[in-house]
């Protein structure tokens, strides 16, 4: 009931923001009165608020209240409509450089039931016609996650199934046509800029301020393919607030041949609140081709990726699909079916937010007062990044990291232009049991405790 009623009041704080009735920099009702007027506790009111603020709905002043964010204006909103419809989860429910993940918490018992279960319902299995957007059932159920979890309102026809991010970014190549240039955050994405350059395509990068890409540097580009990772910047960790969000929708919108690839690799894992919805749910002019994969949420063996497609590209998708069919086998796509079918799949990701989070937790808490290293990027997503102090000698401490075999690296690898001197690091502590996080933690600080007899 908690949850209902927190989600019942965040919902309608955005709608009230969204259509004008609070105007940006206005502001908003304390909690207390919220919380008289709803009928709940103050902490329920305050976890609304924490969303928005997440979000970049609201922002927060000490001693003063919150107030409504500087929101550019959203050409395509109309007043008095809510950017997502409205919804109420069960409260049972929880919201290819490749990331290694644990397979120890992947469920393999489920698994191997189901999928001998698919194998005695269909010995005709092998015989079966794959669709080339994947199984209708698959596709259907990725439809209801969606928009549970996500905010996206899709038909199944616009869900497409292949295997892997290479299969992916080929078939948009396809679809846009090869005279389009493709623009990607930096840093970011080493092995997808190479897919991209391997296929003939046209790719420059755009450099970052502390909301995400540069928007208004992307100019003078004609057509144009944004690819964007805005629930959790790759690898920086960033998470793009509704404001830029915005404007990358309104720059979509100038050019009739622009569109936007919103690759949601790791939004899954939102430790903090719900997941933030994504920008496709923020498209009204069918611009956003959106991007998962099951590989970050279940194992990297699962090569199973998938787009949504807006209405815009549908007509050149169906001519095109008979000669690029779904190369996921229907073995792996019906076994998927069953483990979503069957709830297995929410239950999975709530078990393995809990572990990442407490990792996480006790990362923070073991650099806690270690004033030589910032943390950022661990409120989602299946990495951190630690930044060290500028008092720290990098040369010195990459040579104990390389010597101790420390699971870290350097931001500066994700960069076509690589900095001179990277202080920035990604720990992808999901990867590691718990021994092994402490260990690493341990290095971490006995370097710089070592460094700092030099002070």
């Amino acid at each position: 009931m908690h949850k209902i009623k927190y989600l019942s009041i965040y919902n309608e704080l955005k709608k009230t923001i969204l259509d004008g009735t609070y105007p940006i920099q206005s502001k908003l009702p304390s909690k207390r009165i919220l919380a008289n007027f709803y009928n709940v506790s103050v902490m329920t009111v305050d976890n609304a608020y924490q969303q928005l603020i997440a979000e970049g709905y609201v922002i927060s002043m000490e001693r003063k209240g919150y107030y409504v964010n500087d929101l550019p204006e959203h050409r395509f909103f109309k007043q008095g409509t809510s950017i997502l419809d409205e919804h109420v989860e069960d409260e049972n429910n929880i919201s290819d450089i490749q990331f290694p993940i644990r397979l120890t918490y992947f469920p393999h018992h489920i698994w191997a039931k189901l999928s001998r279960k698919v194998l005695s319902d269909d010995l005709n299995m092998m015989d079966f016609q794959v669709n080339p957007q994947g199984l209708i059932g698959l596709r259907v159920e990725i439809k209801k996650y969606l928009e549970i979890y996500r905010g996206i309102h899709a038909s199944i026809d616009q869900i497409v199934i292949g295997s892997g991010s290479q299969a992916m970014m080929q078939l948009v190549i396809a679809l846009v046509g090869r005279d389009y240039t493709f623009i990607m955050e930096e840093p970011g994405f080493p092995r997808l800029k190479n897919i991209i350059r391997l296929s003939g395509m046209k790719l420059l990068t755009i450099e970052q301020d502390d909301q995400g890409i540069i928007i208004n540097k992307v100019t003078g580009l004609h057509p144009t393919v944004l690819h964007i990772t805005p629930s959790h910047q790759y690898p920086t960790g960033k998470v793009m607030p509704v404001g830029r969000r915005i404007e990358c929708l309104n720059w979509s919108i100038l050019d009739e041949h622009r569109y936007i690839i919103e690759d949601d690799y790791d939004s899954e894992f939102r430790y903090q609140g719900q997941p933030i919805p994504a920008v496709q749910s923020l498209d009204k002019s069918s611009k956003v081709i959106y991007m998962n994969t099951f590989s970050k949420s279940l194992s990297p063996a699962l090569k199973i990726n998938y787009l949504v497609l807006p209405k815009t590209l549908m007509n050149a998708y169906h001519n095109i699909k008979s000669v690029m069919p779904c190369s996921v086998p229907i073995f792996e796509q019906k076994v998927l079916l069953e483990f979503m079918k069957e709830q297995h799949f929410e239950r999975h990701l709530n078990k393995v937010k809990k572990i990442y989070r407490k990792k996480a937790l006790y990362i923070i808490d073991k650099f806690k007062n270690e004033k030589l290293i910032k943390i950022s990027g661990h409120e989602t997503g299946l990495h951190m990044i630690l930044t060290f102090d500028s008092k720290i000698e990098i040369s010195a401490l990459d040579l104990i990291f390389y010597q101790q075999s420390v699971h870290l690296q350097k931001l500066n690898y994700f960069y076509d232009n690589e900095p001179k001197e990277g202080r920035d690091y990604m720990f992808e502590y999901t990867s590691l049991d718990d021994d092994e996080i402490a260990k690493t933690v341990e290095i971490i600080i006995q370097a710089l405790n070592e460094q700092k007899k030099s002070f």
